[in-house]
């Protein structure tokens, strides 16, 4: 039995959003909203990945959820605004961010199949 390189692609994914997750319990951002944002966002991008990794074959919908976590890397480079005055934290997103759009784009080029 061959692993499918989705699957690899979205076990990275899920990983990502478990960082996402943890992330605002680590660096403790100053406000409320930049901490549920954190754990949306990650509950988003992991809930895609999963949903790639759960079904049998790519069906035309199907081949363009990992569009969801290219708007969720995005969201993360934007909501570094929120974020003045804790360094860490904008790093943070910025990282994830980026990571999280190229391992979406990877995911998008394995097309339908």
């Amino acid at each position: 039995m061959s692993v499918r390189p989705n699957s690899r692609v979205a076990w990275v994914t899920i990983a990502l959003g478990i960082l996402t997750i943890i992330s605002p319990f680590v660096l403790t951002p100053q406000s409320l909203f930049a901490r549920n944002d954190m754990l949306i966002t990650g509950c988003v991008i992991s809930a895609t990945a999963i949903f790639e990794l759960t079904r049998q074959r790519r069906t035309a919908f199907a081949s363009y959820v990992p569009t969801i976590n290219i708007i969720a890397g995005v969201w993360l480079f934007i909501s570094t605004t929120w974020l003045t005055g804790n360094a860490p934290m904008v790093w943070n997103n910025i990282v994830l961010g980026v990571l999280t759009v190229v391992t979406a784009l990877v995911a998008l080029s394995f097309g339908a199949g």
